[in-house]
């Protein structure tokens, strides 16, 4: 496996902070001794819980829709965690992970098809590709997706017309559904995120 330094951003759920996700954040690094990673907060207080944050607000019908919105949030993450971040490690934006849980996956997978310069991998915990959204460039970052079946907060329909849409788009990806998973992070699927991890950064 290179020796060559990975940044891994973890990008927490709704409602959650950066803490949430240190955990898996210090199991990878442990594992990929190469790897450093951070887990910011989101930009905006959570509307319906005052001690967390939201990459943006949850639209009452669920349609998860690309706007205008939601483009600025994915530009804000491009601008001020993937480029800066990588800038101040002198790392080039190759050499960037972004891996987020529920609406921190929607974030990674939206940046990383609409980033002109793309990270080596955007990778998707019982998350969503939105709807409406057209990706930037011919050539695509590495992507996983994994998901619960038994997610009852974004039910695995979800995860199936994320893989249709990007089956449309003739997109490649990974990934993986877990038959005993409900909307949450198992020691299995970090697991097998850390070996997904060692095989393409071997790769690259």
């Amino acid at each position: 496996m290179s020796n060559k330094k990975k940044l891994l951003i973890l990008l927490h759920g709704y409602g959650a902070d950066g803490n949430d996700l240190l955990p898996i954040g210090k199991h990878i690094q442990e594992k990929i001794t190469n790897i450093e990673f951070i887990s910011p907060n989101a930009f905006d207080k959570c509307e319906l819980n005052p001690f967390g944050y939201q990459w943006f607000p949850i639209d009452e019908d669920r349609r998860y829709i690309f706007d205008e919105q939601i483009q600025n949030v994915t530009n804000r993450v491009f601008n001020e965690y993937v480029k800066k971040e990588a800038e101040r490690r002198s790392l080039p934006i190759s050499d960037v992970i972004l891996c987020g849980f529920s609406q921190g996956g929607m974030i990674s997978l939206a940046v990383g098809l609409r980033s002109i310069e793309k990270p080596l991998a955007i990778i998707s915990l019982s998350g969503l590709l939105m709807n409406e959204i057209i990706p930037v460039g011919k050539n695509q970052p590495n992507i996983l997706m994994m998901h619960g079946r038994l997610d009852d907060v974004l039910p695995k329909d979800f995860y199936e017309k994320s893989k249709n849409q990007l089956d449309l788009q003739k997109i490649a990806y990974n990934c993986k559904l877990y038959d005993d998973l409900s909307h949450s992070i198992s020691h299995e699927e970090v697991e097998d995120l850390v070996d997904y991890l060692k095989t393409i950064i071997s790769e690259n």
